[in-house]
């Protein structure tokens, strides 16, 4: 019986792994602040609330991890604005490979954001997303440029993806 359970438990471990290149989402925290404002025609001062951001705001940006001869390892990073009355969530990362002329080939990723009904919290004020991506790199490309675009799917105002992040990775050989 022993036997069984540690051979079970050795199986349920080997098949464990570590996935890097899972979406990471974290929420933009916020805290509130009491302000005072005095108005300077007729002297009376008033207090309002405003709120602080106390999670940094990760820039939209794509840049490499690692590079070997045959993969390049980058990550793509960014953040969306989900406050009050409209939630916005990043629902995933879809890839759509480019088209390769001659020695360069464009990759170009869409943040999938979906609005949906509710009321976010007040604490929260956006939502940053990070993700690991690892290309095998074909032998005879030299330039990789990678796009980064926003796609927010239930909107009816926005048609086209936006370009919110592009990167070009030169390998040419330095002389």
């Amino acid at each position: 019986m022993k036997q069984i359970l540690v051979l079970i438990s050795f199986v349920a471990f080997a098949g464990c792994k570590i996935n890097t290149q899972k979406l990471q989402i974290s929420a933009i925290q916020t805290v509130p602040k009491r302000v005072a404002k005095e108005n300077s025609e007729t002297g009376t001062t008033y207090t309002f609330t405003s709120r602080n951001e106390i999670t940094e705001r990760l820039a939209s940006q794509i840049f490499m991890l690692s590079k070997t001869v045959e993969t390049l390892k980058f990550r793509l990073q960014g953040n969306i604005n989900s406050s009050g009355h409209t939630m916005s969530r990043v629902r995933k990362i879809r890839f759509e490979k480019g088209e390769q002329y001659g020695n360069t080939i464009t990759l170009r990723y869409f943040v999938e954001i979906k609005k949906i009904p509710g009321k976010e919290n007040a604490d929260v004020r956006g939502y940053n997303y990070t993700k690991d991506e690892t290309y095998k790199i074909p032998n005879d490309v030299k330039l990789i440029q990678i796009e980064l675009y926003e796609d927010r799917l239930n909107d009816t105002s926005i048609i086209n993806p936006a370009l919110i992040a592009q990167h070009t990775f030169n390998f040419f050989a330095k002389i």
